[in-house]
């Protein structure tokens, strides 16, 4: 693997969730200003909401830079989804304050930020590995995702730094600026590296996603599990478990900080066994798991269920969800040909994360008050990893289950 195709391919998705993670963040201090008439109750609702306005864009984005990465190349469609996500968080940070059309400009650019961002996670990805040679793969895998959490930790890390010196108020603008100044560096890198080996240009139809709908449905499988339990360990667990036990707000976010830790330490080494001991057999192991302990692990939760207790929970849910998700793009790239690869797997993650992954929090506590049960939260994850486990027997490529677990 070459370093210049690595970094180009990488900054877009540090990017994208370094500006996910940003907005999460400073939603709490950005309410008052956009939305000044409400009261702060209220006005912190309506920024939270426009957190999933993704799921407006994303779908249509994904499709669109899917095709160019197929139509005319990887490198071109990543430099320019690279560049609207340069214009689109540059231009959070240049919005008017205190005004009545400031919340409406700030809604059309957070839906143009995720409509630029559509074909990152999966089409850098796919840049990466296709400048990798094919044993590698399951690894440099890991490293692509493992910049995911890099991306949150580096939003996280400012947001804090500024808010302990007083600054965030004044200075929240910069953080998105420098978001897009580093992405214009990711844009010149793009510019300067080669495309992949493996494109062909081709006139690959959106249509003829149909002729590959069995690979296509395991994409939104794998792509949904991967992201529910992302989901779990480290957003509704931050809510969760104030609720449902006795422990303070502040105890859960120190573990969600040393979670985050692990699983960026995690990531490299699960694509290591990956690569020893196979991808499938890795990702079956990470699905099955959370499929027997789903229901107890939740279960388990009371008012007195002690910190330690609680802290195992999370990291069980983790490093089944690393080991899953270290090798997914490096299995997910063998399930359709290079001819329209990036259409395919970047539309199909897309419907996945968006619309199994991204509500994980809010079904999961609806179900619970719905219940008054603890171990609601299974009801949601259960499905969804059998889901995991059906999308690696129905392509073909996996190896039947009872194989998976040989040498």
């Amino acid at each position: 693997m070459r370093r210049k195709p690595f970094f180009a391919g990488i900054i877009g998705n540090i990017l994208e969730h370094y500006d996910t993670a940003l907005f999460g963040l400073l939603a709490p201090f950005i309410a008052p200003l956009f939305f000044h008439t409400q009261d702060p109750y209220t006005a912190l609702i309506l920024t939270y909401a426009l957190i999933p306005l993704g799921m407006l864009s994303r779908p249509l984005g994904s499709l669109l830079f899917g095709w160019i990465s197929d139509r005319f190349g990887r490198r071109q469609a990543l430099s320019w989804s690279l560049c609207g996500m340069a214009g689109s968080t540059i231009g959070i940070g240049c919005l008017p304050t205190h005004s009545e059309i400031a919340p409406l400009l700030l809604a059309l650019m957070r839906l143009l930020q995720s409509f630029f961002a559509a074909g990152e996670s999966a089409g850098g990805a796919i840049f990466i590995l296709e400048n990798t040679n094919v044993p590698k793969r399951s690894f440099m895998s890991s490293l692509f995702d493992a910049s995911t959490v890099l991306g949150i930790l580096i939003a996280s890390g400012l947001v804090t730094f500024l808010s302990t010196q007083g600054l965030i108020e004044a200075g929240w603008r910069y953080l998105f600026w420098a978001g897009g100044a580093t992405a214009i560096i990711g844009i010149f890198l793009r510019l300067q590296t080669e495309e992949t080996s493996e494109f062909t240009s081709t006139t690959f139809q959106i249509s003829e996603i149909f002729q590959y709908k069995r690979a296509f449905i395991a994409i939104i499988l794998a792509a949904g599990f991967s992201y529910t339990t992302y989901s779990l360990a480290f957003t509704l667990m931050n809510g969760y478990i104030p609720l449902v036990t006795n422990h303070t707000k502040a105890d859960v976010m120190k573990i969600n900080t040393a979670l985050l830790g692990l699983d960026l330490f995690l990531l490299p080494f699960f694509g290591f066994l990956a690569h020893k001991f196979g991808k499938e057999r890795l990702m079956f192991l990470g699905a099955a798991a959370l499929c027997i302990g789903a229901v107890p692990l939740f279960s388990i939760m009371g008012p007195t269920t002690d910190l330690w207790v609680i802290t195992a929970v999370r990291t069980f849910i983790v490093i089944s969800g690393v080991a899953f998700a270290a090798p997914y793009h490096a299995w997910a790239l063998e399930q359709v040909p290079a001819r329209c690869r990036s259409t395919i797997l970047c539309f199909g993650y897309t419907i996945g994360s968006q619309l199994i992954g991204t509500p994980t929090a809010a079904i999961c506590l609806w179900t619970c008050k719905q219940t008054g049960w603890t171990g609601a939260p299974s009801l949601y994850l259960l499905p969804i990893a059998m889901g995991a486990l059906f999308s690696l027997w129905l392509t073909k490529r996996a190896r039947p289950f009872q194989k998976i677990l040989l040498p």
